[in-house]
């Protein structure tokens, strides 16, 4: 089976780094191995290349990671960037834990940089370091630097996470702003972006989209998620729309690029300790790439790449399996139950499967949506919810922890998985439509071309597809359930 989402055999994905060159995305990514139990331990820079988002090429190793005496022992994020002269430059975090590279207990972070041909090959610069200047900021946080050709200044800026000098230990969280006229002598300015809100923000990414300026940043402080801002200029007010965000917690350090006519995001979704849907986050996991794109006011919208679309080539026919309170014609049906529950049970769902279906004419109901993975009772499984009351989709599963001895103990005081909510507006819509895949243990939703959201499913692995109704009615129609068969 051909995997949509792409992981190394040796290891795990963390922060992608992608380039678009000569037709096409370069992805360069940390590469964890999780060394020792330890997550972004002596990791190194590989690369893997795409046209589309789907299809990959492995290249391995592109910046091996420093040894235990040397700056970059761990090699961490960064970017890549052409000069008009063909020549490509790499500039990245080292960090060394040991002590040699430590002040007052607390390891240095360095800006490094290497220089190459043809952005596979590359040679360090010893010669190049550049700190935080403890003056503007600290020198402790000082890492993830993104350079670009500024058009409006005619100069060379690099972003970086940073902390203000003597700021709040939880809100000193800043973006560095650097410029330079020659990729090697650099001058410290003041922040580029500066909301006194964060601990830190990571990733720094920013492009111009006809005449909006975008600011892409992650966070871990209000919650783990990638977070967006715009501009009129790249040096303007950035304002936040609502949602700001690409995807919720399921998605994280994802950074752009584009080959001028689309834009992608390129994040990773997290594996859970254990394995298990009970388990802590985790650092580092699977590529998830996804297609960005503006609305009439500047707004980014989110959608599914085209080329994962039509990767799954083969329709389904739909089978019952169960159903309670649903008026039924062919594709389409009608779930009410003025103070209970409706639904219908369809398929047996594969290890990888696409899914689409479109909501309308819900009316006085409680919540409605989708079953993956469930029986035919609806009594265990993932549950994509709907809840026009408080404007938001939210994933959930049934139970919510291992059941206790005693028959409560199934986590009910548990409203649901909170932590991956993500606001929608349903009086601006007259239909829901929605396109999910499931491959293996992982979920990613799509709905009305607009929002994102994905997430590891661990505990079922097996279970049918269901559509329900909690007290009220919802229509439900256009349903496909795909496959991807080699042609």
């Amino acid at each position: 089976m051909k995997k949509v989402f792409y992981k190394p055999k040796d290891g795990w994905v963390g922060d992608v780094i992608p380039f678009y060159d000569r037709g096409e995305y370069k992805l360069y990514y940390l590469h964890d191995q999780r060394a020792g139990g330890d997550y972004g331990n002596h990791t190194t820079w590989n690369l893997i290349t795409t046209k589309n988002g789907l299809d990959f090429e492995n290249y391995g190793v592109a910046l091996p990671n420093g040894g235990e005496t040397e700056p970059d022992r761990n090699a961490y994020t960064g970017s890549v960037i052409k000069d008009q002269d063909g020549l490509y430059h790499l500039f990245y975090t080292g960090h060394n834990p040991n002590a040699e590279f430590s002040v007052d207990g607390k390891p240095l972070q360095v800006v490094l940089k290497a220089a190459g041909t043809d952005g596979i090959h590359w040679t360090k610069d010893a010669d190049f370091k550049l700190y935080g200047d403890g003056v503007i900021y600290e020198q402790f946080d000082w890492r993830d630097p993104f350079v670009f050709f500024n058009d409006e200044r005619q100069e060379y800026w690099m972003l970086v996470t940073s902390r203000l000098m003597n700021s709040s230990e939880k809100r000193g969280g800043c973006i560095a702003l650097l410029a330079s006229d020659d990729l090697v002598n650099w001058s410290y300015r003041e922040p580029f972006y500066d909301p006194d809100k964060y601990i830190t923000m990571e990733c720094p990414d920013y492009f111009q989209m006809g005449d909006w300026h975008y600011l892409v940043y992650s966070t871990f402080s209000e919650k783990f998620v990638t977070h967006y801002k715009k501009s009129k200029s790249s040096k303007g007010q950035y304002t936040s729309p609502i949602p700001d965000t690409f995807d919720g917690r399921g998605f994280y350090a994802a950074k752009t690029a584009s080959d001028g006519r689309q834009r992608y995001a390129f994040g990773w979704v997290p594996s859970k300790q254990g394995s298990s849907d009970y388990g802590d986050w985790e650092w580092a996991g699977t590529l998830v790439v996804h297609e960005i794109y503006q609305n009439d006011g500047g707004d980014l919208l989110v959608r599914m790449p085209q080329a994962i679309y039509e990767h799954f080539n083969t329709e389904t026919d739909l089978l019952p399996q169960a159903e309670s309170n649903c008026r039924q014609d062919g594709r389409r049906f009608e779930l009410a139950s003025p103070d209970g529950l409706a639904y219908r049970v369809l398929n047996d769902l594969p290890a990888q499967v696409l899914i689409e279906a479109a909501f309308t004419d819900w009316s006085e109901v409680k919540d409605f949506g989708i079953a993956l993975r469930t029986d035919k009772a609806l009594d265990t499984g993932y549950f994509i919810k709907f809840d026009p009351f408080h404007n938001r989709i939210a994933f959930d599963m049934w139970p919510r922890t291992e059941p206790g001895f005693f028959q409560w103990q199934i986590a009910g005081d548990r409203p649901q998985m909170i932590e991956l909510e993500r606001p929608f507006r349903f009086a601006e819509h007259e239909q829901i439509h929605v396109k999910l895949i499931l491959e293996d243990d992982i979920l990613c939703l799509y709905v009305n071309d607009m929002v994102a959201m994905t997430t590891r499913i661990y505990n079922f692995q097996t279970g049918y597809l269901g559509f329900y109704a909690n007290e009220g009615t919802v229509k439900v129609q256009n349903i496909k359930i795909k496959t991807a068969e080699i042609r």
